[in-house]
């Protein structure tokens, strides 16, 4: 079943850099911005972004992918998965559900590395974008 859509009015400078990212990448327009705002909105997980995929992003998708984190489910999940193994009363289901949980945790790691590197390629001042600097 399809999702229900909504009409968006997109500002010109806006669409033309969507139609460039999307030239450069064989995408159309539409799914460069369905996916940029996927990445500012949340659904980063859903969209099985690789590292490879990020040198296509815009600077503010890439910021996104930066401030992503494990949603807050999942994270609490591995949380409590991770007290019971300390305890050693995990079953063989919670540990093959805490390498899942632990491989999207170290993929989204991962994600963040390469989305960082392509922002500091492109000249970006990293610390102050972090805001580790003074």
């Amino acid at each position: 079943m399809e999702e229900p859509t909504r009409e968006l009015q997109v500002p010109v400078s806006i669409y033309e850099r969507a139609e460039a990212i999307a030239s450069d990448s064989g995408r159309s327009a539409e799914s460069v911005i369905v996916d940029g705002l996927s990445l500012l909105f949340g659904q980063l997980a859903e969209m099985a972004l690789e590292p490879e995929d990020l040198k296509n992003l815009a600077d503010e998708q890439l910021m996104a992918v930066v401030h992503q984190r494990l949603a807050w489910p999942l994270d609490t999940r591995l949380r409590e998965l991770m007290q019971l193994g300390q305890m050693g009363q995990v079953t063989e289901e919670e540990i093959d559900e805490i390498e899942d949980l632990v491989a999207k945790y170290d993929h989204q790691v991962l994600l963040r590395s390469e989305a960082l590197l392509q922002l500091k390629r492109r000249g970006r001042d990293i610390d102050r974008l972090l805001k580790l600097g003074a």
